[in-house]
């Protein structure tokens, strides 16, 4: 069990790593399951977190952790040998999927997200040297100009040539070219879905979770927000950290298509749908590199599971003979 859905391919496309935020460590294991490392622990010292939330893989085969806690992103060996660590410019900082002796990543302005600010940058990028930690680089996402149907943009991830990807509400993508043109498009696989009862299940464990934490009364406000939510369709996009561009430039995105028996990744190139990609289970988190793709999925819960609670686990997909793949 863990509230983090983090999963980072590392560079020998071999191992990846997860985040167990119980535990306040980072696991990494291959593909036939085998633990490569297992570290981590609560403080402040080197190799201590505070509580880590991302992950981000090395070009030279470590793997990174975002410890917003702390403010943090340290460097590590797979076997968990500590390697360094920087200061992050902002707390809210989500990492690019790779980095070298460059960490990038973005920022999101709430502000803007919700519409109380009309002017300024939905998401920053910041580009921080590991060696000396300093920001090398910091670049706003272009402004909104563009009209979509339902009005609200949601987040964006810059591609490999300057440009841009945004989901927006309701089924809508937003593609930026390095000139500024966009094409705004609803995703043609999109369909409105309502929540399944585990859905609303696992919010109402969150919202408890919250009131529990803040000293409210347990109940407190969730029935309201159950019901709303069970007749609002369900996001288009996993979550906004679930998206990606690939060594060829196409974007990956992760669904909320089904999530029964099987998971759906959508694919687009300059604009364009161009398939999709299916992975068995509940997919929660997933990375790619060359032509491996590793999904952390949850399982369907079995008459045999006594505790009700699905298994967790790693799944490894070979994509190099994919029709766009070519």
């Amino acid at each position: 069990m863990s509230e983090s859905a983090e999963v980072a391919l590392l560079a020998d496309e071999r191992t990846a790593c997860v985040i167990d935020s119980y535990e306040g460590q980072v696991r990494c294991v291959d593909g036939e399951g085998t633990v490569a490392g297992v570290f981590g622990r609560e403080g402040e010292g080197p190799g201590e977190f505070g509580n880590p939330v991302d992950l981000a893989r090395g070009d030279d085969g470590t793997v990174g952790v975002v410890d917003p806690a702390l403010g943090r992103f340290t460097v590590f060996e797979p076997s968990g040998a500590y390697v360094s660590d920087v200061m992050l410019p902002d707390r809210l900082f989500e990492p690019f999927p790779s980095f070298g002796a460059v960490v990038s990543g973005l920022s999101l302005d709430y502000m803007v997200m919700l519409g109380r600010e009309t002017s300024g940058s939905l998401v920053t990028r910041y580009d921080v040297d590991l060696a000396s930690g300093q920001v090398v680089r910091e670049e706003g996402s272009p402004q909104a100009t563009w009209e979509v149907e339902c009005g609200q943009v949601i987040y964006g991830i810059p591609n490999r040539e300057e440009g841009w990807a945004f989901v927006a509400c309701e089924g809508h993508l937003i593609f930026v070219g390095d000139t500024g043109d966009a094409t705004v498009l609803r995703a043609p696989m999109y369909v409105p879905e309502l929540p399944a009862e585990r859905d609303v299940a696992r919010l109402e464990e969150m919202l408890r979770g919250f009131n529990r934490r803040r000293g409210f009364p347990i109940s407190e406000g969730v029935e309201e927000r159950l019901e709303s939510y069970r007749a609002t369709p369900k996001n288009y996009y996993l979550s906004t950290g679930e998206q990606l561009f690939d060594d060829a430039n196409r974007y990956w995105i992760a669904t909320q298509r089904d999530q029964h028996e099987w998971s759906y990744l959508d694919v687009y190139e300059n604009a364009e749908y161009v398939g999709s990609v299916r992975v068995r289970d509940r997919l929660r988190s997933f990375d790619l590199l060359g032509s491996t793709l590793v999904a952390l999925a949850d399982r369907q819960v079995g008459a045999d599971d006594a505790d009700g609670i699905p298994d967790r686990a790693l799944d490894w997909y070979d994509i190099g003979d994919l029709p766009f793949g070519r």
